[in-house]
């Protein structure tokens, strides 16, 4: 900020003045939104996060300059970040000024909402020394996807991670419970639970 100060002398009888000119130069801090990253979501699930500020004095207000908010949400001036989203990519950047001085700091994010994966079902009764084979295709996603298991799978079969067939022959009877989780090119997933029932030998 330029400026010029002038004093006036009154004492003298006369108006005696000067002047200096000035020159204030107002360094505003750093301020840093928080945090660094925000987590995807899940269209039509419930979303919450709190975005806060530090550097300057606060208290902080929070807006949106650029980009758009995933359709759903909304941000408060307090920072809550809450919503329902749909599904997408979205882009945006959040300002956080400080009120006390209204010195400003600003973070771009990109968070994506994932549509809602399931996972098609299995035969969940099978014979022992029978030949089995599925093949797991998820609901939605970007392809390629990527498949992997948690648990027990029928004894004798395998899960190709890059195809989600499930296949082999099987080589005991008896009850088997696992989890199959489909991961599409974007990082979104879905999982399923299974249970199947291999039945006693197969007659000779």
């Amino acid at each position: 900020f330029n400026f010029t100060v002038v004093a006036t002398d009154s004492a003298t009888g006369a108006t005696c003045t000067g002047s200096a000119p000035f020159t204030v130069v107002v360094v505003c801090p750093t301020i840093t939104v928080n945090p660094a990253s925000l987590p995807g979501g899940t269209d039509g699930t419930a979303y919450a996060q709190n975005l806060t500020a530090t550097g300057g004095t606060g208290p902080y207000t929070f807006a949106v300059t650029l980009g758009a908010l995933p359709t759903g949400l909304s941000l408060s001036a307090a920072g809550a970040l809450t919503g329902t989203p749909t599904a997408g990519e979205f882009t945006f950047t959040v300002t956080a000024t400080d009120t006390t001085t209204n010195c400003t700091g600003s973070r771009a994010y990109t968070v994506r909402i994932c549509q809602v994966i399931t996972l098609s079902a299995v035969p969940t009764c099978a014979t022992n020394g029978s030949a089995y084979t599925t093949t797991i295709t998820p609901s939605a996603g970007t392809a390629p996807f990527t498949f992997g298991v948690t648990g027990t799978l029928p004894t004798g079969t395998t899960l190709d991670g890059a195809t989600g067939v499930l296949s082999g022959t099987l080589t005991a009877a008896g009850q088997f419970t696992f989890t199959i989780t489909a991961t599409d090119a974007n990082g979104c997933a879905g999982s399923q639970a299974y249970t199947v029932n291999v039945l006693g030998m197969t007659p000779a």
